[in-house]
């Protein structure tokens, strides 16, 4: 069986130089796909920049932390604070997949204001892109509540998603590798705080896609510049230029070489 790789650079729409990077890690790099914060106020320079790559397959990164939402804040009140605004991920409750590391706080999103946020999401990446995306995933933290209102706007839109667990009758079953057995090293190189080495990538067997028993395999990473917004707004800095560097490197480009590796975009899912 031939090993494919999705390679998703999240947060497109995060910042414009963000976004250059993120170009970069797909020009010259093994990126495949750029996941759009549609709501963010850099998501009309993404897409402007993405129009110049028609090989370049856009996702969504739900977003629910960064920004203002999409639908009015009174219609989604679990998820906003007194300005409208998202509440931070560390304001969170500590419920969920990678919750316990960033969330230190009290909110909880509600099942049905999660589900609004997400249509209203994909419609906005509608109006930009002008069609829905083939896949959408959520950005820093997943909760039970949104993983619940993640696969009904799946199966309600025939979409793909991360929380997708096996194959169904719209897609093949695509793997996420930080579910996987090395996901714990995969979390800690990427979010040390100096970032992953191209060392890391290559001596993990690529954070297990060779261990992978799975045919389609998903990495997601966040390759891009820094400017003043994402200073201001993430702790998530050095981290984006090492992957940048990571994903660029010839040498992570003749290992996936060497190993026969396919590298493809969500669109190989569709059956």
């Amino acid at each position: 069986m031939k090993k494919k790789l999705i390679v998703v650079a999240d947060d497109f729409g995060f910042s414009e130089a963000y976004n250059y990077g993120v170009i970069k890690a797909y020009k010259e790099g093994i990126v495949t796909v750029a996941s759009l914060m549609s709501n963010m106020v850099a998501a009309k320079h993404a897409v402007d920049l993405a129009k110049e790559y028609p090989g370049l397959c856009l996702a969504q990164h739900t977003n629910f932390v960064q920004g203002f939402p999409v639908s009015k804040a009174e219609e989604v009140p679990s998820m906003v604070d007194d300005t409208g605004e998202f509440y931070r991920s560390y304001q969170w409750a500590p419920v969920g997949f990678n919750a316990a590391a960033k969330c230190k706080g009290t909110v909880v999103v509600s099942y049905e204001d999660a589900k609004k946020e997400t249509i209203a999401q994909l419609n906005r990446f509608k109006e930009l892109v002008g069609e829905y995306p083939i896949h959408f995933e959520g950005h820093s933290v997943i909760t039970p509540n949104i993983e619940k209102a993640f696969n009904e706007v799946s199966e309600e839109y025939h979409l793909h998603c991360m929380t997708t667990k096996e194959e169904n009758d719209d897609f093949y079953y695509a793997h996420e590798l930080v579910y996987g057995e090395k996901g714990e090293f995969y979390i800690n190189a990427i979010q040390s705080p100096q970032g992953q080495k191209v060392e890391d990538f290559i001596n993990s067997n690529g954070y297990g896609l060779l261990e992978s028993p799975y045919e389609y395999n998903v990495m997601h990473f966040h390759p891009g510049y820094l400017d003043a917004y994402v200073l201001d707004h993430t702790s998530l800095t050095i981290q984006r230029c090492r992957d940048l560097q990571v994903l660029t490197s010839p040498q992570v480009r003749e290992w996936i070489k060497a190993h026969d590796i396919e590298l493809v975009n969500f669109n190989a899912l569709r059956k």
